[in-house]
């Protein structure tokens, strides 16, 4: 009896030791410890990069600040909607990214922001439709969009929001001739009621 007891105490003293150095040892750690290169754990490492010249660091700052200069410059917008006298209204947006007439049919099918809408304006074309292609082949311009931009309302409502995208398109390519294409295909025929659509757009 008293050999079991040595073995149990001696098995306790071992295992309570080994718990110790496992809690204050140099090689424990807790899952939140915050890892870097000098962490114990790692060991202390020399061979990463050594911090650059003064000179490259004022460079590298200003290359930043350049950047967020770009980033903070802010261009004009431009599309069309509607009144609420239900004429075409132009709308200009100031945004923080680059002119273009990609970046402005993308913007058109967005639709009026909430303060635009409270005013009355509003738009033909329905929500969520996905701008698939602008591209241009000489005096062409062949715009691709998702089958839903002839979703829903009747024949006025086809007609106005083809007004509304050939409008927005000529005021950054006034000479070129545009066509809609639905899906990768030119489009003839539009909508429910299938209102036909003459190409190149008005």
């Amino acid at each position: 009896m008293n050999t079991f007891f040595k073995t149990f105490f001696a098995c306790l003293i071992l295992t309570l030791g080994f718990l110790a150095y496992k809690l204050v040892g140099v090689d424990s750690y807790s899952s939140d410890l915050e890892v870097s290169k000098n962490n114990p754990i790692f060991g202390i490492h020399n061979d990463f990069s050594e911090p650059m010249p003064v000179k490259n660091d004022i460079k590298t700052q200003n290359n930043n600040a350049t950047m967020e200069q770009k980033v903070a410059q802010k261009s004009i917008h431009s599309c069309y909607f509607y009144s609420k006298n239900g004429e075409l209204l132009k709308v200009n947006r100031e945004l923080s990214f680059k002119q273009s007439l990609e970046n402005a049919i993308m913007v058109l099918l967005k639709g009026p922001t909430i303060a635009e809408s409270k005013m009355g304006i509003y738009t033909e074309i329905p929500p969520n439709v996905d701008l698939i292609s602008v591209r241009q082949i000489n005096k062409d311009i062949i715009v691709d969009l998702s089958s839903n931009f002839g979703n829903g309302g009747g024949t006025n409502s086809v007609t106005n929001r083809i007004k509304q995208l050939s409008s927005t398109i000529k005021l950054y390519e006034p000479h070129k001739n545009v066509y809609l294409y639905i899906d990768g295909k030119e489009v003839e025929y539009l909508g429910g009621d299938g209102v036909y659509i003459k190409q190149p757009l008005d």
